[in-house]
C-alpha cells in the first residue's frame, strides 16, 4: 500500500500543483474558471486513452514510442509555460496600483491565447500523469486483494496530493499582489526546468541521448523515493544523480525567462536614468 500511496501522491501532486497555480493566477487576473473544467476532462479522457493504447503506443516507433510520447507532452507544457511567463513577465515589474487598474485588465483582454495556454499546460500534465495511475491500477484488475490495498493508498495518496494543491492554491491566491507575479514566475519556471530534465532522461532511456557521469550524488541527501524525494520530484523535477545533458535541458529551459527578466531589468534601469 505504501508504494501505491507515493506513486499516486507523485503523480497528483505534480498535476494539482500546476492546477492550482494556474487557477491562483487566473484568479489575481479575476478571469472566470471556465477552461479549467475543459482542461480537467481532457486531461482525464487522454490519460485514459493513452492507458488504454498504452502496449501500441510503447512498440510504436521501433519499441520508442511511449518514450518520445512522455518527451513530446513534456515539451508541450514546457513551452506552454515558457510561453504563459514571458507573456506576464512585464506585470511583474509594475506597480501595484498599475497592475489593479490597468495592465491586469489589458491581460485579461487576451483571454484566449491565456485560456489555451492553461487548457494546454493543465490537461497534458494530467494526461501523463494520469495514464501512469491508471496502468498502475490496472495491474492489479485480477487481483482482488491486491486490488483493494493498491485503491486504499491511491485514495491515500490523492487525498494529500489534492490537499497540498489545495493548499498551494490559497497561499498564492491570498498572496500580496506585488509579490504574487514573482513568486508565481520563479516556481513556473523551477517546475518547467524540471520537466525539462524528464525529457533529458526519456532520451536517455532510448538511446538518442548519452547520459555520461552523473554531475553529483545527493541520495545520501534525499533519496528521489523518499516522500522528500517524491515531493521534491513534483515540485522541481528533483533527480539525486543528474546526468550532464539534464543539466543542460534545465538550464535551457530556463533561459528565455532569464534574459527576458535581465531585459527588462536593464530597460527599467536606462528609463529611470532618463
Amino acid at each position: 500500500m505504501l508504494d501505491a500511496v507515493l506513486l499516486i501522491l507523485r503523480e497528483v501532486l505534480e498535476a494539482a500543483l500546476i492546477l492550482s497555480l494556474l487557477l491562483a493566477l487566473s484568479n489575481k487576473l479575476q478571469l472566470n474558471y471556465r477552461w479549467s473544467f475543459l482542461a480537467l476532462l481532457l486531461g482525464v479522457a487522454g490519460s485514459w486513452l493513452l492507458a488504454h493504447y498504452a502496449y501500441d503506443i510503447a512498440d510504436a516507433m521501433d519499441g520508442t514510442g511511449q518514450e518520445l510520447l512522455n518527451a513530446s507532452l513534456y515539451g508541450a507544457v514546457i513551452l506552454s509555460v515558457v510561453v504563459l511567463s514571458l507573456f506576464i513577465l512585464p506585470l511583474a515589474f509594475s506597480s501595484v496600483k498599475d497592475i489593479a487598474s490597468t495592465r491586469y485588465n489589458q491581460l485579461a483582454h487576451q483571454q484566449q491565447l491565456l485560456y489555451f495556454l492553461f487548457v494546454v499546460i493543465v490537461s497534458f500534465s494530467l494526461m501523463r500523469e494520469g495514464a501512469e495511475i491508471w496502468i498502475y491500477l490496472s495491474a492489479f484488475a485480477h487481483q482482488e486483494d491486491a486490488m483493494s490495498s493498491a485503491l486504499i493508498g491511491a485514495a491515500v495518496g490523492a487525498g494529500i496530493g489534492m490537499s497540498l494543491g489545495a493548499i498551494i492554491y490559497y497561499v498564492f491566491a491570498f498572496m500580496r499582489q506585488r509579490y504574487f507575479l514573482p513568486v508565481f514566475l520563479l516556481v513556473v519556471t523551477l517546475l518547467a526546468a524540471g520537466l525539462s530534465m524528464q525529457i533529458a532522461k526519456q532520451l536517455m532511456q532510448i538511446g538518442l541521448l548519452d547520459s555520461g557521469k552523473p554531475l553529483w550524488d545527493s541520495s545520501f541527501l534525499v533519496d528521489e523515493h523518499s516522500w522528500l524525494g517524491e515531493l521534491l520530484y513534483a515540485l522541481v523535477g528533483y533527480d539525486s544523480r543528474p546526468a550532464p545533458v539534464q543539466g543542460f535541458f534545465y538550464l535551457l529551459t530556463i533561459a528565455p525567462i532569464l534574459v527576458a527578466l535581465l531585459w527588462r531589468i536593464w530597460r527599467l534601469r536606462v528609463t529611470t536614468h532618463e
